[in-house]
């Protein structure tokens, strides 16, 4: 019975697609991550890039868009897609559990959807993006809280102080401003689902006297 029912639940939870689609949930992201032609912006943990797609057309020829994955189909996933959308803006990296494979210094702007739960080692990460943001760069995350429901999803891979699918804004948060960010906002809810838990967005900024 859970072989099939985990499966047909998550796909219930979590297949919900925000109001408008992807191209409505980048025009907000593009807002608030202050996007214009010719910036550079990552998206991490890009998964079939759909909304890299979408940022990589608002910042048009002259700007850049960087999409880090770990698994190797997805990143060629990415790639195929963006050569079919005809989008020479769009490179594509490795990502490791603990480091984005973005350059240091290379973003104006970095967002995340989905993806900070299932960090392993968020300490790392978080200094990491820090690190590949310019001063007075913006980071987006847009996670969800846990529930008891989702507790059969809790990715393998996290640690102990992390046993359950979803985080906690404050907790979330807490951890990126100890590695560094400022905070600027915190948006709840930033997209309202049926039956599952409604997401959060954490806007953070690097310090623009930060190196």
């Amino acid at each position: 019975m859970k072989v099939l029912v985990l499966p047909v639940l998550w796909l219930v939870l979590f297949s919900t697609a925000a109001p408008g689609g992807a191209e409505a949930e980048a025009d907000r992201l593009a807002a608030l991550l202050e996007l214009r032609p010719g910036v550079s912006v990552a998206e991490i943990g890009a998964g079939g890039g759909e909304l890299t797609l979408e940022i990589a057309e608002r910042v048009g020829a002259t700007g850049r868009v960087y999409a880090t994955e770990i698994e190797v189909e997805k990143q060629a996933a990415i790639r195929a897609a963006a050569r079919e959308a005809g989008l020479a803006n769009v490179e594509v990296l490795a990502a490791q559990l603990t480091s984005s494979g973005l350059p240091a210094g290379c973003c104006d702007a970095v967002f995340m959807r989905h993806v900070y739960h299932h960090l392993s080692d968020p300490a790392a990460v978080d200094r990491d993006l820090l690190r590949a943001l310019r001063p007075g760069g913006v980071l987006i995350v847009v996670d969800f809280p846990p529930t008891w429901y989702l507790r059969p999803f809790t990715p393998e891979d996290v640690g102990a102080e992390r046993s359950h699918h979803g985080i906690e804004p404050a907790d979330a948060l807490r951890e990126l401003l100890a590695a560094g960010f400022g905070q600027v906002q915190v948006i709840e809810p930033w997209q309202e689902r049926w039956l599952a838990p409604d997401t959060y967005a954490l806007v953070l900024k690097k310090p623009a006297s930060a190196q």
